[in-house]
Formats: structure tokens, sequence, C-alpha cells
């Protein structure tokens, strides 16, 4: 994991080259919505490219995490089918609904029924490369629904986007030794409370992923929320002491009144706890900042599991539990 989660920035450069080769050959008619099909670590490339393109793209975007699809997928909608594996039962299930409805569909995977699927309808898919466990090749799956979302929103220009993406990866393995280190005193700060996660709402993909990856690699429970949202309820459950928790507060880019929201909120919450913890990034870029912080939050989660002891490659539970619903 180690090793997979160095080679981020390198998997960002090749994600480039693969949708590079495969978006600019697909064409759409007249789409009004966009609907994207993952769970787990395809799931969340679907969620992040939201977050991302929420101020910028007119057709709405809907993520689904089940077998079931919306009613309103029909001939208009563009489907998103992404299963690194290939064989995810859901998005596999999900899939073969939207073919029957004829809707307009990629498919994003590196192999499995998904391609098959996909080359028995005459889909366009773009085929990943294989070698890895579908939490640490996020960047290939997010990187084709950038350059799908540019393709659509022609606000953005796919070769900017190129550019940028390809000086985010070259910043972040220059900066690679600084952030391990900013991993290291973060999950030492962590140390064995429970972290609750708060963000802006329009980092709540980058929120989700830290999650995650705190439940597969650490083997840690954690729990996400966004402001303003978190205001209205959460906040409340603050008013008693809370010494086996520690919030983190990941400030972003957002509306101003946002952050004073976060401020007023940590400094609220500071009284409860015995620490907390505040991650600032500052750049001119939000792209940036999304794939810095998925990097960042990937080290953390290795820190954590390497204090703890445990395996960050196990999901045995997780196979487990596949193979009983398969039976």
């Amino acid at each position: 994991m180690e090793k997979k989660i160095k080679d981020f920035p390198n998997n960002i450069t090749d994600a480039i080259k693969v949708a590079e080769n495969s978006i600019k050959n697909f064409q759409f008619r007249g789409i009004k919505n966009i609907v994207i099909s993952g769970q787990g670590g395809s799931g969340i490339a679907g969620v992040i490219a939201k977050d991302i393109f929420y101020k910028s793209l007119s057709i709405p975007i809907f993520i689904v995490q089940d077998y079931e699809i919306p009613r309103y997928v029909n001939n208009e909608t563009l489907f998103v089918s992404s299963s690194y594996s290939g064989n995810t039962e859901e998005t596999i299930t999900s899939l073969k609904s939207a073919i029957k409805r004829k809707s307009q569909i990629i498919c994003i995977s590196s192999g499995g029924t998904i391609k098959n699927l996909a080359n028995k309808n005459n889909l366009y898919f773009i085929e990943l490369p294989k070698g890895g466990p579908p939490r640490a090749m996020i960047a290939y799956s997010l990187i084709q629904l950038i350059f799908l979302f540019c393709n659509i929103d022609k606000s953005n220009q796919i070769g900017h986007t190129s550019t940028e993406l390809l000086n985010i990866s070259k910043k972040l393995k220059k900066d690679q030794p600084e952030i391990i280190e900013r991993a290291k005193e973060i999950s030492n700060s962590i140390g064995k409370k429970m972290p609750f996660i708060y963000s802006y709402s329009n980092f709540k993909g980058i929120a989700l992923r830290f999650k995650q990856q705190l439940n597969e690699n650490s083997k840690r429970h954690a729990i996400f929320n966004v402001i303003p949202e978190m205001n209205h309820n959460e906040i409340v459950a603050w008013s008693r002491e809370s010494l086996c928790s520690i919030p983190i507060f990941i400030n972003t880019s957002s509306l101003e009144k946002n952050k004073i929201r976060m401020e007023l909120t940590s400094n609220l919450i500071a009284k409860k706890v015995e620490n907390y913890i505040t991650i600032n990034y500052k750049s001119q870029s939000e792209l940036e900042e999304y794939f810095y912080f998925l990097h960042l939050f990937d080290w953390i989660s290795l820190m954590i599991a390497n204090n703890d002891g445990v395996d960050p490659n196990d999901i045995k539970i997780i196979d487990k539990l596949k193979n009983q619903i398969s039976n």
C-alpha cells in the first residue's frame, strides 16, 4: 500500500494519457442528466467529480451506490458505470438496467464483467490498468470523469485541465517528503481517538474519502459531516465533553461565510475536547486542493495503520461478505 500511495503523482500522469486517448472519441446527443454508478474506491471518484464540477456543469449529476437506478434514467441520460475490478455486483446490476433503458453509456474498468458487457452491447469503454486495489487507483477513475465532464461542459477546456493536472502531479511529487512529514504529525495527533471529519460542502467527497481510507487502510471508525449542515444539528452533540474523539477541520476554498462558520465551530468545540486539528492548504487552484488532500489523507491512513500495527492491505471481511452474497 505504501508503494501505491507513493505512486499517486505518477498515476495522475498515466491517467491523463488514458483519458486523452479515450474521451476525445466519445460523442453524446441531447444529454439532460448524468448518473454515475460505482461503489467503494470507484464510487468515491464520482462523488469528488460531482464536487469539482458543482459550480460549472449545467447538467445535474446523481451518484448511484446501489443495485437500482432512478426512474428518470432514459436515452437522454449519460450513464457512467465505474468499477475498477469490473466485477462489482451492484454496478453490474445497475448497468444492465441502464442498457435496457437505452441510456448513453460509458464503462470504466480494468476488465471483468463490465468490459464484457461493454463489448457485447457496443458501449463506450475506458480500460484502466490492472495492478492495485480500487482505493489505490482513484487517480485513474477520477481523471476519466474530469475529462469526461470537461468534454460536456465547454467552459472547461480539456487542454487547460490536462496542463493543470500535469503541474499538480509534478508539485505533489516534489512536495511528497513534506506531505509525508505532515501526515506523520497529524496521525500522531489523532492517536487512538476517533476522528470526526468536517469540511465544506464543496469538498464533501474529500471528507468522505478520508473516512473511507481510515476505514479500509487503518481499520478505524470515523465520522464525517459538512459545514454549514452540521451547524444545524451535529454541533449540539458537542455540548458534552468527548475526550475519546478528535475533530478534524479541513479548511479549503469556500465561501467566506462558511470559513467564518468553521472558525466559530472549532472554537466552540475546542472547549469540549482535549485537542482538535485544523488542516489548511492554500492554492489558487481548487483542483490542486482536491488532489493535495487526497494524497495527504492516504498517507495519514497509512501512518495510523502502521502506528496501530494493522495491515493496510487487508480487506478480508469485505471479501468474506462478497463470497457469502454470491453463495
